[in-house]
């Protein structure tokens, strides 16, 4: 038998137990699990994936590790481990095997990321576990009809998504039944929630980017100081992609604002642009 046929074998018989340990644990709301993993990113993005706390309390990195990988979470951080060796309640962390080069991809600072000795994940068919100890907490698979490289997806969702450190309402349904987005209005009767990247942007150094979930198409439009239009798009549904916002349309530093608009309901918030 070849290596890679043994291979394949291999991560053949740990999908099938984490279907079953799946089937048995149904019910059962885990402290730790997978809300995005991309395992093809296109080059030079690293794989990552990314890690919900939805136990309502702080979790220690010791504690927990990779079920096929032997180091524990705290142990990967190596010399750069700190006194915040847990993931707090709600809080959201990715996995990669090179966070600088994964930061340098996303282009914003408020991500969790932790470096960690993952290998390389499978393209065409593969699976990854949570363990605490010897007791695998969740678990995801994957295979070719999955999502189209260089796609990541939801675990939750089966859908493609490209949303780091950010959970709405459809991740959130086994933990907490909040978003942690900004509401656009009181109560889930709004059209639409969003969440920028930043409120101050500086010029040609952070970029800014907007997150909208929404099942309906949402107009978003770029305004200046004055309120008027310098830049419109339409977002369709279900895009769960972070989009980038074209600054360079901005005549000149100060005040400008992002307007979302689904139907007759709309929503304005302000950022500040600096030199």
């Amino acid at each position: 038998m070849n290596q890679n046929a043994v291979l394949r074998l291999y991560t053949l018989l740990w999908g099938v137990v984490f279907f079953f340990f799946g089937l048995a644990r149904a019910a059962e709301t885990p402290d730790l699990y997978f809300t995005e993993v991309h395992h093809c990113p296109a080059e030079p993005e690293p794989e990552w994936v990314e890690v919900y706390n939805a136990s309502g309390g702080p979790l220690a990195f010791e504690d927990y590790r990779f079920c096929n990988r032997t180091k524990n979470w705290s142990a990967s951080q190596g010399k750069t481990r700190t006194k915040r060796d847990t993931l707090a309640a709600y809080e959201t962390v990715i996995f990669t095997r090179d966070t600088l080069l994964l930061r340098e991809y996303l282009g914003f600072k408020d991500v969790r990321l932790i470096q960690y000795a993952m290998g390389y994940l499978n393209n065409t068919a593969g699976s990854l576990a949570i363990c605490k100890g010897d007791t695998v907490i969740d678990s995801v698979a994957w295979d070719k009809g999955t999502v189209t490289c260089p796609s990541g997806f939801n675990p939750q969702t089966g859908r493609a998504e490209n949303t780091p450190g950010y959970q709405g309402r459809v991740d959130l349904y086994r933990g907490r039944s909040a978003d942690k987005g900004e509401k656009t209005q009181t109560g889930n009767q709004a059209p639409f929630t969003f969440r920028l990247s930043t409120r101050v942007v500086r010029v040609n150094k952070t970029p800014l980017r907007v997150l909208i979930e929404s099942d309906l198409p949402v107009t978003l439009r770029l305004l200046d100081s004055a309120g008027r239009e310098q830049w419109k798009t339409e977002v369709p549904p279900h895009s769960n992609t972070w989009l980038n916002i074209p600054l360079n349309h901005l005549s000149g530093i100060g005040v400008a604002y992002i307007a979302l608009a689904s139907g007759s309901y709309e929503k304005m918030v302000g950022f500040l642009l600096r030199p």
